[in-house]
């Protein structure tokens, strides 16, 4: 397998995850204007309200992570890079980008024991809103697998399929 095939494989689930990010901050917008209007005008108390958001602040988070990376939108301390010979860098963003994919795969590793765990005891988030707790590792489970995926491409050949 080359970076190419597998760009082809997770490019459409890193659009997802993108619009899904897009999505929920559009709806955490809409819905902390509408309460503090709501509020301001004493139509109404919506003590869940901000436990949405928290909730919509992670999920997009979350999701949002891997499409940025893959546009290479994250924060990039490049000070070294540019003070050192061309195959330095190279060496440099294939250390870097192992170690992000060693991380990643620890992190989604732990994200899906836990769900797992949570899954099989039946534990629930029991606050205003309540649902099971495993809904809440599946953000996390979808960013560091799709991060991993991300940085694995970086580190296979390129090359197209023939």
């Amino acid at each position: 397998m080359n970076a190419h095939s597998l760009r082809q494989v997770i490019d459409p689930a890193l659009r997802i995850s993108g619009f899904v990010s897009a999505t929920t901050v559009a709806a955490l917008a809409i819905l902390v204007v509408t309460d503090i209007v709501i509020r301001n005008l004493e139509l109404a108390s919506w003590p869940w309200l901000n436990e949405l958001t928290e909730y919509l602040l992670t999920i997009s988070t979350f999701f949002g992570a891997p499409w940025i990376l893959s546009r290479n939108g994250h924060v990039n301390v490049d000070v070294l890079l540019r003070m050192v010979r061309r195959s330095t860098v190279t060496v440099l963003t294939h250390v870097s980008n192992a170690i992000g994919l060693a991380v990643s795969a620890v992190m989604a590793w732990l994200a899906l024991t836990a769900l797992l765990d949570a899954q099989s005891t039946g534990a629930l988030i029991f606050k205003n809103i309540i649902f099971p707790e495993w809904y809440m590792m599946v953000p996390i489970l979808s960013c560091f697998t799709l991060c991993g995926l991300e940085f694995l491409t970086r580190l296979l050949p390129r090359g197209t399929d023939a």
